[in-house]
């Protein structure tokens, strides 16, 4: 292989940019019409969180948005409003902006994800079909191109996460960031600090909510709202415990004062959290543990595949949404402030032993919820749409826990999430998620374990994409030696292994050595599996691009023709394999010179491609571009 181009996983698809070296598994996806459609938003596409049913002020912070033309950074602490002013003014844009599209933007990762739904929103006959980086590039595409609609991307923690979608999009539509920094701005978007309410309207949002349901004792309101720093999330969750509960201000204000001194702002959300949720904790201990639960996932929109399948679930969600501690969506998914979540993953107070179980069975839940729901075939288009929506979520739990204490429910789910990561171009964050899959791994299974030796061979692949050559060579070298002493020098996976490890020398400019690595193994494995067996005439396939790599290019011709004429006998001529390396021959015919040869070759390739993936699957375009740059 060559380019730099791999595809990750089973039966996955990759092709190079530059007309080099293509590579693949052996899935098939035939295209929709939808996919060589324009893409066309339909009317009334709305995605925004209904927040802050009793939102009050802001109506000068609603004017800038109103005003302004240009990005708008909402920026101040966390519970402050700014998602909560963002959703309020993203639904009144509904009516003369389409699409009104809301992306939660704490990574990169989320950012992807966000775009990957906008255009499966669009086209949702496109959701089981291209992997979420295509999805990605659609959604793009179309804002770059497109007037009138709103992205809203909340909860920015790096502004370079959005930096690049902004340079490309953010002229043609509106975009409004929320951020709780306001560093990294220049340049980008004007930024708009939001401060907490003031009193009256502190006092206001509290009546509101606590008489809600009824009139309430709302005596001590001020005081209480002070006290709680004016910030609206620690104002709205003490107004509906004691509008809920009956619970007269002072008596609140007074449970306050025993849970510590004032604090910052933030410090004020905490304390009010806490106050609510040991009180909960006592009449419905259930709803809290389902709080706890929460706690370990993104803020929002966490799935109902991930909640619990127990009836009194959705009896603990009332309970807590009553209490303003989430938000329930039509949809059945949940939403949970992040400063909610993060006094629900502490543990309680109380005995040592007490507090250990606690957050032990709401982590374990989780963990045991991912496993429930998560595919493990994340190569297989049916199961992208289910891996864009967990993706979030299990970044999430992994930033919030310690992967000395993963259990092995998750090791499973987080092999085929860095497949998924790998799948869609981002190899970093594969990398790490595969490379806390292999602790796990070594810890739970032992070092010598197959799965764990498999998933070592998927770092090392990993790293090389990643272009950290030095690591991938190191790490495919450790396990061809430990696949060969647990298995045996002729086992297929120390074979493959081998081969692992020549990519990762290529990867690393050292093709000499890559092609004595190839070498030894293509003669083992025509040894041990037989010279027409599928991997062995992959391995010979290889060697050929290596031999490129070399400038040994009639060597490379021949081997490659070797390889494509088996391959169409023992597999057929439409085999995935078999076109592929079809593909890599005509690349090496045109390299040597031989152009007639070549373009005939991709002319004859161009109508199978097509017919068989579309005009716009990677293997169509990569045949397009080699023929157009065979006639310049």
């Amino acid at each position: 292989m060559s380019g730099g181009v791999e595809a990750s996983g089973e039966r996955s698809v990759a092709a190079g940019r530059d007309i080099g070296w293509v590579h693949t598994g052996d899935r098939v996806t035939v295209l929709p019409p939808a996919a060589l459609a324009p893409v066309l938003c339909p009317p009334g596409l709305v995605n925004v969180p209904r927040r802050a049913a009793h939102f009050v002020g802001r109506g000068a912070e609603g004017a800038v948005l109103d005003g302004e033309s240009e990005t708008v950074v909402i920026c101040g602490l966390g519970g402050v409003g700014k998602s909560s002013l963002a959703a309020r003014w993203a639904l009144r844009q509904a009516v003369h902006r389409n699409p009104v599209w809301w992306i939660r933007a704490e990574s990169r990762v989320d950012v992807d994800a966000g775009l990957a739904g906008l255009a499966a929103a669009m086209q949702p006959e496109l959701i089981d079909v291209f992997p979420q980086e295509a999805l990605r590039e659609r959604a793009l595409q179309w804002l770059s191109t497109h007037d009138g609609w709103l992205l809203v991307l909340d909860d920015v923690t790096d502004p370079g996460d959005v930096e690049g979608l902004l340079a490309r999009a953010g002229g043609r539509g509106r975009v409004v960031v929320t951020s709780r920094t306001t560093d990294g701005w220049w340049g980008i978007g004007r930024v708009l600090a939001l401060p907490v309410l003031a009193a009256a309207e502190a006092v206001e949002l509290f009546t509101r909510v606590a008489t809600h349901a009824g009139p309430r004792d709302t005596t001590g309101a001020e005081e209480l709202c002070e006290t709680l720093g004016q910030l609206p999330l620690a104002v709205e969750i003490a107004a509906a415990y004691c509008g809920r509960t009956a619970t007269a201000p002072r008596a609140y204000l007074a449970e306050l004062g025993r849970s510590g001194g004032l604090g910052n702002a933030e410090e004020a959300v905490a304390r009010a959290l806490r106050v609510t949720f040991n009180r909960l904790s006592a009449t419905n201990p259930y709803a809290t543990g389902i709080l706890r639960f929460l706690g370990w996932f993104a803020p929002d929109r966490i799935p109902v595949l991930l909640l619990p399948p127990f009836p009194r679930v959705r009896e603990a969600l009332g309970e807590l949404a009553a209490h303003s501690m989430v938000t329930l969506h039509e949809d059945g998914s949940v939403s949970v402030h992040r400063l909610v979540q993060a006094v629900a993953r502490r543990p309680p107070a109380g005995d040592e032993h007490v507090r250990r179980e606690a957050a032990a069975w709401a982590r374990g839940l989780a963990e045991t919820a991912f496993a429930h729901a998560a595919p493990l075939d994340e190569a297989d288009p049916a199961h992208w749409e289910t891996w864009r929506v967990l993706l979030p979520h299990v970044e999430a739990y992994l930033r919030h826990t310690d992967p000395a204490e993963d259990g092995e429910a998750l090791l499973a789910v987080l092999a085929a999430a860095g497949g998924y990561l790998s799948l869609n171009g981002l190899y970093e964050e594969a990398a790490d998620v595969a490379g806390r899959a292999l602790a796990g791994c070594e810890r739970l299974l032992g070092p010598e374990d197959p799965v764990t030796l498999d998933l070592r061979g998927a770092l090392a692949e990993t790293l090389a994409s990643a272009g950290r050559a030095d690591e991938a060579i190191e790490a495919a070298a450790a396990v061809v030696r430990s696949t060969t002493e647990v298995l045996g020098a002729d086992d297929v996976h120390a074979l493959r292994a081998r081969c692992c490890l020549a990519k990762a020398h290529l990867k690393a400019g050292l093709p000499h050595r890559a092609a004595v690595l190839q070498e030894s193994v293509l003669v083992d494995m025509a040894r041990v599996l037989g010279a027409k067996d599928r991997e062995t005439l992959l391995a010979c396939s290889e060697l050929a691009g290596i031999y490129q790599a070399l400038n040994r290019t009639r060597r490379a011709v021949s081997l490659g023709a070797h390889a494509a004429a088996r391959m169409s006998v023992v597999l057929g001529e439409e085999d995935i394999d078999t076109l592929v390396t079809r593909i890599n021959l005509a690349g090496l015919y045109a390299a040597g010179g031989a152009t007639d040869r070549a373009r005939a070759d991709y002319e004859e390739l161009l109508t199978v491609c097509a017919r068989l993936f579309g005009e716009h699957h990677p293997y169509t375009v990569h045949v397009t571009e080699a023929l157009a740059l065979l006639d310049r």
